[in-house]
């Protein structure tokens, strides 16, 4: 591919193609979008240009939990940032590879952060040749193998393991809506668990942008129940927090009726009037792994054999107290 081509496909001159990457003379905004937008739908590297990776942060929720206080999203955002500028790549975070077509001059590759089940941006991204990783695959596409993830079903066996070790015997799950590969992870990882304890599953959706009120009233849905739950599981730390209202406007007392955990730890979890049990992303590990790979596609190595799990740390708190299981020492958090 030949910056002649670029500027064809922008209907731009050769000239003011070549000055689009190189500054070295003035550009309208406009024809300088045109132009690095056909570079990138052309696969054209601009080796006057700073090596750059778009990072595309996917799941609907990641926008409406930061507003509700939860930091996990932020969290291994932030961390990927970081990583790549390390590396020397400048970095463009967006939602998906629209925004980021003609708003720079060099895109070597993209980073997808949760993506959803059947991703458009995947593939989008693939479908214009751009080397891409992400972190969790999508559950959809079975044949892309180049993606980093959390070992969400052996951390949440262990979380499980956590609960039944201190006496909890119904335990139900409250999980978000979105299909992607964590939910279906824990769906899986909590149905098999609780199977082998004899127990069938209590599960309950809630729509993602209801938050915590709708949490609690899930909550409190299972808790005047026949046979009420003993121990709660949540997807997040949103709904932990409406857990614990629910608990509260009960009159139950958490852990001692009611244990509660989550399955992304944060502020939230960590800050709760009862602080609450929570499975925390190794950012740093994650990060590392991701750009690792990313850099294997753009040296086209060969796909991988086996892809990378990341365990997930479970960081026990007063919600789920267990006086048969002593306290490890717990790992600091990871805010600042």
């Amino acid at each position: 591919m030949h910056l002649s081509d670029v500027a064809r496909r922008a209907g731009v001159s050769l000239t003011t193609a070549s000055h689009s990457f190189s500054g070295r003379r003035p550009v309208s905004a406009g024809s300088k979008r045109r132009v690095w937008a056909a570079a990138l739908e052309l696969g054209f590297t601009a080796p006057s240009a700073r090596r750059a990776v778009a990072v595309l942060v996917r799941p609907p929720e990641a926008m409406s939990a930061w507003a509700s206080g939860t930091t996990s999203f932020a969290d291994m955002t932030g961390a990927i940032c970081t990583a790549a500028l390390s590396r020397g790549y400048s970095v463009m975070t967006a939602h998906d590879l629209d925004e980021v077509r003609g708003a720079v001059p060099r895109l070597d590759g993209c980073i997808l952060l949760w993506p959803n089940s059947h991703d458009a941006s995947l593939k989008q991204v693939l479908a214009s040749d751009t080397p891409v990783v992400s972190y969790d695959p999508d559950p959809d596409a079975a044949e892309f193998r180049y993606w980093v993830g959390a070992d969400y079903r052996e951390s949440i066996r262990e979380l499980i393991g956590h609960l039944t070790r201190g006496g909890r015997r119904r335990i139900a799950a409250v999980l978000g809506q979105t299909d992607n590969a964590y939910r279906r992870a824990i769906i899986a990882a909590y149905r098999a668990a609780v199977a082998q304890s004899g127990q069938g599953p209590l599960l309950r959706v809630v729509d993602t942008d209801t938050g915590q009120q709708g949490a609690q009233h899930h909550v409190t849905s299972l808790l005047r129940s026949p046979r009420p739950p003993d121990a709660l599981i949540t997807s997040s730390s949103v709904f932990a927090r409406g857990a614990l209202d629910a608990a509260a406007r009960a009159g139950l007392s958490v852990p001692g009726e009611l244990a509660i955990a989550t399955a992304t730890d944060g502020p939230l979890a960590e800050f709760a009037p009862t602080p609450v049990t929570g499975l925390r992303i190794d950012t740093h590990t994650s990060a590392a792994r991701l750009m690792d790979l990313l850099e294997a596609r753009l040296r086209r190595a060969p796909e991988p054999e086996e892809t990378a799990r990341i365990p997930l740390i479970l960081v026990r708190r007063h919600s789920t107290d267990n006086h048969r299981e002593p306290y490890a020492e717990q790992p600091p958090s990871q805010g600042v």
